[in-house]
């Protein structure tokens, strides 16, 4: 839990800053009074500003939490304005029935001679007394709820990163694992040991999905290991071994990476790659150079074919170019490259 939420939700740390604002705030003034007065008595002062204080802290309060919650920003700026105002002298008016009543007569005897009538009052002077406070209260009060909007609305952004992340990732593949266990039912017949192989391949599969996919980042080394297992998977149904050509350099140990980020290209080179071509029909190749990470598929398309595709084919690129945005904002590069039968993806991940 962040500070600005503690605070908030802790009532005997809110009341206590509240205490210690204005008891700054009065020795603040008590302090100055007694650096100017040569004749100076401490017990009238402190008594005094801690009466007349609370006037300010009634306009304070009234002011933030009424006035400004209730008309301000709710744009009833009439309504505020008039109340404000009447507000306004209704303080200066206590103030100084607080002062010509009892702080003059109790603390300040002499002063009843230099203010013989009650409505010797300076209105500007009484505002300006008053509502400097009310101001600094105001400020810091907007300050907090500003930093406490801020938070929670990056709590807020970042609860939907995550949640938008999660659903993507579950979009990449839905029908990959029923393809498989069809291929793996029609070989148990015929090569049992080909078979478990599959299967131990697709469990690992399938605990990177579950277990591994579900982090932020996972190891460059799992993640070229679960494309190998796709890849193996996927051959299951091809007569030529090598029809795959698969790359990866040993330099990209120690590496991580957003899980799954690969696998839509692979899948889509599959899907819509010419299988009846001269090997290799797919070419994958990883690399990592200086930080950046490189990853390129190619494969044959028909032309024919491209015209008549189905529109949501491109669902899953489109997911991953939206996980891109979302998990390597302004560091990555994705080139897609379509030309004379030949499709190529180039993406580019930077430190």
């Amino acid at each position: 839990m962040n500070k600005i939420n503690t605070y908030s939700s802790n009532p005997v740390i809110r009341i206590l800053s509240h205490v210690i604002f204005w008891i700054a705030y009065i020795l603040f003034f008590f302090l100055q009074y007694k650096f100017y007065s040569k004749e100076f008595d401490s017990l009238a002062a402190i008594s005094s500003l801690t009466l007349t204080a609370t006037v300010d802290i009634l306009a304070a309060y009234f002011t933030v939490y009424y006035l400004l919650q209730r008309f301000l920003f709710k744009k009833k700026y009439v309504l505020f304005s008039a109340l404000f105002l009447i507000s306004a002298a209704s303080a200066i008016l206590l103030q100084r029935v607080l002062l010509y009543y009892i702080s003059y007569p109790i603390f300040y005897s002499d002063m009843m001679h230099e203010t013989s009538s009650f409505w010797y009052i300076n209105p500007f002077y009484s505002f300006f007394n008053i509502y400097t406070v009310v101001s600094l209260f105001a400020v810091i009060k907007l300050m907090k709820y500003w930093f406490r909007n801020q938070q929670l609305k990056t709590e807020l952004e970042q609860k939907n990163k995550a949640s938008e992340l999660a659903l993507l990732r579950t979009q990449l593949s839905p029908h990959f694992l029923f393809n498989t266990l069809n291929n793996i039912d029609a070989l148990i017949s015929s090569d049992q040991e080909k078979a478990s192989d599959a299967v131990i391949k697709l469990s690992e599969i399938m605990r990177f999905t579950l277990y591994e996919a579900v982090s932020d980042r996972v190891s460059l080394e799992k993640e070229i290991t679960y494309l190998e297992n796709y890849i193996s998977l996927q051959q299951l149904r091809l007569k030529n071994p090598y029809f795959v050509k698969f790359d990866n350099s040993s330099n990209c140990a120690g590496m991580n990476i957003a899980p799954m980020l690969f696998i839509p290209f692979v899948e889509n080179a599959f899907k819509h790659g010419l299988k009846n071509i001269v090997a290799p029909g797919i070419e994958i190749s990883l690399n990592c150079d200086d930080g950046i990470i490189s990853f390129e598929v190619v494969n044959r398309y028909s032309i024919i074919e491209e015209h008549n595709k189905d529109a949501t084919s491109g669902i899953g690129l489109a997911n991953t170019k939206k996980r891109l945005e979302l998990l390597y904002p302004e560091k990555h590069k994705l080139e897609i490259r379509k030309s004379a039968g030949i499709y190529k993806v180039n993406l580019q991940i930077f430190p």
